[in-house]
């Protein structure tokens, strides 16, 4: 029998429905202070909290959080193009 490979897309749909959980629990968390911070200097931001997402799996076996990193990285990206947008 031939072995049946999946293309990353065929997980789009599981991904979507648990990503979208995760960001109603970061609303219900967070609400959306996401919007307070600024473009400038979210790169260092965002890399100072997958940092410690990184230490807290190295130093306490804490399993990293995919999701949350996922979640950073979007809202990054939703900035740049919202500043895009509104640089037009």
């Amino acid at each position: 029998m031939e072995k049946t490979h999946k293309k990353l897309q065929d997980y789009l749909p599981e991904f979507v429905e648990e990503f979208e959980e995760q960001l109603d629990n970061d609303e219900i968390k967070w609400g959306d202070t996401w919007r307070t911070r600024t473009i400038e200097g979210q790169e260092m931001r965002t890399k100072a909290r997958f940092d410690d997402y990184f230490d807290q799996f190295k130093y306490a076996n804490t399993p990293i959080p995919w999701l949350k990193i996922i979640g950073n990285a979007y809202i990054c990206w939703v900035r740049e193009l919202e500043q895009e947008k509104h640089a037009n």
